[in-house]
């Protein structure tokens, strides 16, 4: 089976599950690892931008709204709910040879009330990415990886949270049931292991629902892969 219709068909099964049609262009890495051409970023002085390493801060409201993207890599998204500020960092490693983090920054723009991040590295860049954020309790994050691990630990977050994983790992950790009001868990093909007090597993296509006590709803998409919860 071609990787690309591979991996279609893992997002569809999740995207089925919560009844959503659309796909986001980025999340279609495509067959060919070839450079962006078109780039939507501006740097600011403050900015570290190397070859294979990238730090950018941009302020960012509490309330804000984002939307992530990312092809290929493997995320980490960290809550630090008094921040005033975005901070995005990306770490090609030592086998990521010619690639350039420039070549594959889609769209960086950040601002205030909202921002749009679009990433697309090929698989030889070995692309680790970690964001660090304030989600609260108005904050709108939908947050797409098409392949790879994404670790999140929901604690001290809030708002609407959706979380899309093509193929690939998720770690969710939960400060018990305080992290959300409601819990939406959807994978494709895949395992789900619910490490808490009285959780269960689930095998190929599983939906659950929680309910919590907490501000927000968080969702989970996984298409083909697994997904692991845990308590902080």
């Amino acid at each position: 089976m071609p990787k690309s219709f591979l991996f279609v068909f893992a997002f569809m099964a999740a995207t089925t599950l919560c009844a959503r049609a659309a796909q986001n262009d980025s999340m279609d890495c495509g067959e060919f690892d070839k450079p962006i051409t078109t780039h939507d970023y501006t740097g600011a002085p403050s900015d570290i931008l190397q070859p294979h390493h990238l730090e950018v801060a941009r302020s960012f409201a509490p309330d804000g709204k984002l939307k992530l993207h990312i092809c290929r890599a493997d995320l980490r998204l960290n809550i630090q709910p008094d921040a005033k500020e975005i901070k995005l960092t990306i770490t090609l490693n030592t086998q990521s040879g010619s690639y350039t983090i420039a070549n594959y920054i889609q769209t960086l723009r950040v601002l205030p009330d909202k921002g749009v991040i679009n990433l697309n590295f090929p698989k030889a860049a070995h692309a680790t990415v970690t964001i660090t954020l304030p989600m609260g309790l108005n904050s709108d994050n939908e947050i797409n990886l098409g392949y790879g691990d994404l670790n999140f630990n929901a604690a001290g977050s809030a708002g609407h949270r959706q979380f899309n994983v093509g193929m690939g790992h998720m770690n969710l950790l939960l400060d018990k049931d305080k992290s959300y009001s409601k819990l939406e868990v959807n994978v494709g093909l895949g395992t789900l292991h619910d490490h808490r007090p009285g959780g269960s597993d689930g095998h190929f296509t599983t939906t659950k629902n929680y309910a919590g006590s907490g501000a927000g709803a968080l969702e989970i998409n996984v298409g083909m892969g697994s997904l692991d919860i845990r308590n902080e």
